[in-house]
């Protein structure tokens, strides 16, 4: 075999094969030939600017993420569904990428220093203030991404928020201008209402058997069910696992050994320093005899704090006398934290030299955390040992569960096989469900062709701290409802429907003259005020003129508005605060930036690819 490929590697076709990857290599890099037939293709293309299925998909967690964050134990995920989540993704993806789009269209860009300056002063990098390159690192693989990718997103950020600085630092707002929007705004209008409400309707209206014929045959889609499942499973659980380990004696002690070295871990140094540094103005050698000059001043009794307040070089510490505050092991760079705790309390050292210069530290402190007694923690301890035996015997038993699943026929043979029950749920849907199937991963398994089709076992699904094998129970197609079924739903509809237009035509005829009322109400209110009035009359009160009458839809039905009188502000008497005219300029900053906004997804092609 190896002789036979030696000899084709002779060949022409073998030499045009390098050829084509070296030109490739030339023109796009090692990343063309890396990434030849892999990746994910674009869901979505911006003006040219792709969204692939990563990239919705990475944005999908990560409003899961915030969304349990801000709803914490009271997060149901039924509430916010795969499919909610992933056209909302979709459709921030594309007005981000319109925005950027557009950014380099006019020929905006990020500087390597202006993208190194807002890295460094991100505080999910730093420590102690200070970036910090391995919490960076930390922090991008927690996020799956790579330095140069972050690097590339911050510089597409930045870009785009050029162009929102700009509408906003540009729009300007004159005192004629602002003194015209503060008369309107405290322009007084008194005008009357009159709410027809089309609940109080409703039982006029009463259908016929051929109006509800009529109107099921025309709404067809509103009574139709989904398609659902329900499915029979077996559960593995490491809480299970974890309850029926046994733990000895020995385990325990190790277990609270762990624990007590944990927490004394914990011990924080409270230190101050002074800080020395080689710069421009002063070399290693006079930063050395410096730091040394300091330190003999600090043994004949020098007050610490005063002299760091005069020589320190940290800015950030010096003023208050080279405190430091409380820290933990692993806080400061080596030759630092070496020294500090190599001190007694109350001890200074001598000169240490790090990158940043020349240091004496004094340790003021030191705070050891309370050690619980065994007594104290001992059920935590048991539960904790308990869980990790039974991670190692629920790694195991999943690829068990895996292995007898594979060539199981049934639910019920790999029950038998394992000692486990057979669980069964209710019917739910590829959207939603209970139990269980309140999983997304367990809904996309039952609905999958293998197990819905196919009638087998889905493969092995990992749902928090269990595994789950399931099979196809019962199955029931979308279909549409009998009519007689949703006979009561009908008539409501009809019911809401007809009682509106008649709410409807009795407004008109109140605008007419051809129906009298006398409940009419009164309010006087500026535009912005709060009233008893609908907000849709009150905004249609201030499109009329004095005497004019018209109907406005609001919530429960129609609304008929009269104008009574106007009392208008004269411009020129309105005076223009900064409040004033900053309010004006925040507004005008926010209207030019949607209609932006507006343009810029107009003018930018959208190519879906089945999203």
């Amino acid at each position: 075999m190896l002789q036979t490929m030696r000899d084709n590697a002779q060949g022409m076709i073998a030499k045009v094969i390098v050829f084509f990857i070296i030109f490739v290599f030339a023109l796009w890099g090692v990343e063309s030939i890396v990434n030849l037939g892999g990746g994910t293709p674009a869901a979505v293309s911006v003006g040219g600017e792709d969204i692939t299925e990563d990239d919705i998909a990475r944005l999908v967690e990560q409003q899961k993420s915030n969304l349990r964050r801000q709803f914490g134990d009271q997060y149901d995920e039924n509430l916010f569904n795969e499919k909610f989540l992933r056209e909302s993704a979709i459709e921030q993806l594309i007005e981000q990428k319109v925005a950027l789009v557009q950014a380099n269209d006019l020929g905006l860009y990020a500087s390597t220093q202006q993208i190194d300056q807002n890295i460094i002063s991100i505080p999910a990098f730093q420590q102690d203030g200070r970036f910090d390159k391995e919490q960076f690192q930390t922090v991008l693989r927690m996020n799956g991404l790579t330095p140069l990718t972050f690097r590339s997103m911050l510089a597409d950020d930045i870009k785009t928020n050029q162009v929102r600085a700009a509408l906003v630092l540009s729009s300007v707002e004159t005192p004629f201008a602002v003194q015209v929007s503060e008369a309107l705004s405290n322009e007084l209008r008194t005008f009357s209402f009159y709410e027809v409400n089309a609940k109080d309707l409703e039982a006029t209206v009463n259908p016929t058997d051929e109006e509800v014929s009529a109107y099921y045959d025309a709404n067809k889609d509103r009574y139709r069910t989904e398609e659902q499942v329900s499915v029979r499973y077996v559960q593995l659980s490491k809480a299970d696992l974890a309850a029926k380990e046994v733990v000895e004696d020995e385990e325990i002690q190790q277990a609270y050994d762990d624990y007590r070295s944990a927490e004394l871990a914990k011990e924080q140094r409270h230190a101050s320093h002074i800080l020395i540094e080689v710069n421009d103005e002063r070399d290693d050698a006079k930063a050395s005899a410096l730091a040394a000059e300091l330190y003999a001043r600090v043994q004949s009794g020098g007050d610490f704090a005063a002299l760091a307040k005069e020589y320190s070089d940290d800015i950030g510490t010096k003023n208050a006398g080279g405190d430091l505050g409380l820290a933990m092991k692993g806080a400061y760079v080596t030759e630092f934290e070496d020294a500090l705790y190599a001190l007694k309390k109350g001890e200074v050292s001598q000169p240490v030299k790090t990158e940043f210069g020349y240091h004496l530290i004094k340790l003021d402190d030191v705070v050891t955390p309370a050690v619980k007694a065994l007594a104290d923690v001992k059920d935590q301890m048991v539960a904790e040992v308990q869980k990790a035996k039974a991670e190692a015997a629920f790694a195991e038993m999943v690829q068990e569960l895996s292995n007898i699943s594979f060539s199981a026929d049934s639910v019920e043979t790999v029950a038998s096989a394992l000692k486990l029950d057979v669980k069964e749920t209710t019917l739910f849907t590829r959207n939603q469900g209970d139990g269980l199937a309140g999983s997304d991963s367990v809904r996309q398994a039952a609905f999958s062709d293998k197990v819905l089709l196919d009638k087998e076992l889905s493969d092995v699904i990992e749902t928090g701290d269990s595994a789950v094998v399931l099979g196809i129970n019962e199955h029931l197609e979308a279909s549409v409802l009998p009519v007689d079924v949703v006979r009561p739903q009908v008539v409501a509809a009809i019911k809401r429907d007809q009682a509106s237009e008649k709410a409807s035509a009795l407004a008109q005829k109140i605008v007419a003259g051809e129906e009298s009322v006398s409940t009419w109400k009164n309010v006087s209110a500026t535009y912005s005020q709060s009233s008893e009035a609908p907000r849709a009359a009150q905004q249609k009160a201030f499109g009329l003129t004095v005497g004019q009458k018209d109907v406005v839809k609001t919530p429960g039905g129609f609304t008929i508005v009269e104008v009574k009188s106007i009392e208008a502000k004269a411009w020129s008497d309105m005076a223009v605060s900064d409040e004033s005219r900053e309010g004006g300029r925040s507004q005008n900053s926010r209207e030019d930036m949607m209609s932006y906004q507006s343009w810029a997804k107009s003018a930018v092609e959208v190519k879906r690819s089945g999203v």
